[in-house]
């Protein structure tokens, strides 16, 4: 599939970002951060072995143990049980897999998988796979019989989808630097007093670039002069064919392309659609939910046509939502109902082009009987709410707050009961708007004044949250 991809580089002594656009269009961010750790390799040490779970705890020399599954890890397959294969204090070669979320550990693997432009390295695995996303019959197995005779037994080696084009010199010559590669890893493991980290992949310019620079991409531009020049000597060296494309310009590069006004588009939950329909996006810890709407979207046409038109935009507009947004994990699409069969799998072969075009891996299940569209996306970096907001400490992460009046009320009811009180005054602290509520009312309040022959004052605290309120005596 022909695109029109754009690299965006920005550079800052504070942050470095890097930004994809496809067909004008913003679909993936990266940042520089140094407290990521999925893909880095680490000296473990194992602290439990637990049976019943079939897992290991790891410690990494984070605050929180790792979490190891032994159920998906290939060398642990046919092999006896758990424990015949881990022991407590034993150290381990281990891969981070997904960060820590929440209260849980990061997730590792010992299935270690070290990533090329061309190929994937397994080390602790066999064999030889091809990536889906080349159809050639003949291309593909030309690969195969090239990595099998080539590689050494007991690796096994994945050929990613740029290998389709790449000459079988350059692939057989990034084989050997990966083999190379592989072999410091295991010399770091030996020397290294764990636990700690013993290799990490390339900075997040070079890992994007090694991603992303193929026959789409129509640029790359950077807003840092030095770093232009050193990222051309590295082309030159490795990729001549693609040096050219760099380009060097001065200023927000994210400002001047429109890419930092569809972040902020993209922390929002409604997404409008092309003609007029919108999306409502929902995350929460275990899945996300997304509810497609026909908006403003009108049509002479019948309805069927209507929700099939408002349908297709939001296949075409979900996938890039996903890169985007960052989300994995289990999804949920509600589509507008659509009677015929034929509509479906309309939708459902738009959804599946765009989701082509994504790196991370998808699978999509298909329509429920309830009409919802059920798919996965591997989930691996944090979010990207989860990097630009925080919790709300008045709501504390629930997206409501208790209504004004309910509080008010509430109050009503504790002031009334509080006849036990010797002073003559009871001071009543609340935020503003619930302050404001309770002195509008005024017969309720002269009521429990004169209920309790006490008098009442009431005072605004703006730094209290609707929920938050206190009764002094005095």
């Amino acid at each position: 599939m022909s695109l029109d991809r754009h690299i965006i580089i920005e550079i800052y002594p504070w942050e470095t970002r890097v930004g994809i656009t496809e067909d004008g269009k913003l679909v993936e961010v990266f940042w520089e951060n140094p407290e990521s750790k999925v893909g880095k390799i680490y000296k473990g040490i194992v602290k439990d072995v637990v049976r019943g779970l079939s897992c290991a705890f790891v410690d990494l020399g984070f605050n929180r143990s790792a979490f190891l599954y032994t159920g998906e890890n290939e060398r642990f397959r046919n092999r006896g049980s758990v424990f015949s294969m881990l022991k407590k204090g034993q150290t381990v070669l281990v891969q981070v897999k997904k960060e820590a979320v929440a209260e849980k550990g990061a997730r590792v693997t010992q299935d270690i998988s070290i990533p090329g432009r061309h190929l994937v390295l397994l080390p602790n695995q066999e064999g030889v796979s091809v990536s889906r996303r080349i159809t050639c019959d003949s291309r593909r197995r030309d690969l195969k019989r090239l990595l099998e005779e080539a590689k050494p037994q007991g690796v096994g080696v994945i050929a990613r989808t740029n290998s389709a084009e790449a000459p079988n010199e350059e692939i057989l010559a990034e084989l050997r630097e990966l083999l190379d590669l592989w072999e410091r890893i295991k010399r770091s493991y030996e020397s290294t007093r764990g636990p700690g980290v013993i290799y990490e992949d390339l900075g997040i310019i070079e890992c994007s670039l090694r991603e992303y620079l193929d026959v789409n991409t129509k640029a790359v531009l950077i807003n840092h002069y030095e770093e232009k020049l050193r990222l051309e000597e590295l082309l030159q060296d490795k990729h001549p064919d693609f040096a050219f494309l760099l380009r060097y310009e001065e200023g927000d590069l994210f400002d001047k392309y429109g890419l930092e006004k569809e972040l902020k588009h993209a922390l929002g939950r409604r997404v409008w659609l092309r003609h007029g329909g919108y999306l409502v996006i929902d995350e929460t810890e275990a899945l996300t939910v997304i509810d497609v709407n026909s908006g403003k979207y009108t049509s002479n046409s019948e309805f069927e046509e209507t929700a099939l038109r408002t349908n297709l935009d939001a296949a075409a507009e979900i996938p890039r939502q996903l890169r985007l947004r960052r989300i994995g994990g289990i999804i949920l699409i509600d589509f507008i109902d659509m009677k015929k069969p034929g509509h479906q799998e309309e939708v459902l072969n738009r959804l599946q082009q765009e989701l082509s075009k994504d790196k991370a891996h998808t699978r999509v299940m298909g329509f429920t009987k309830l009409g919802i569209l059920e798919m996965t996306r591997q989930k691996s970096r944090h979010r990207l709410r989860q990097l630009f907001t925080g919790g709300c400490r008045w709501c504390r992460g629930e997206g409501r707050l208790p209504a004004v009046g309910s509080v008010a009320n509430e109050i009503r009811r504790k002031l009334v009961s509080m006849d036990y009180i010797l002073a003559n005054t009871i001071l009543c602290q609340a935020n503003p708007e619930v302050i404001r509520e309770l002195s509008h009312d005024g017969n309720s309040m002269a009521y429990i004044e004169k209920r309790l022959g006490k008098r009442i004052m009431l005072e605004e605290e703006p730094g209290y949250d609707v929920a938050t309120y206190k009764l002094f005596s005095r």
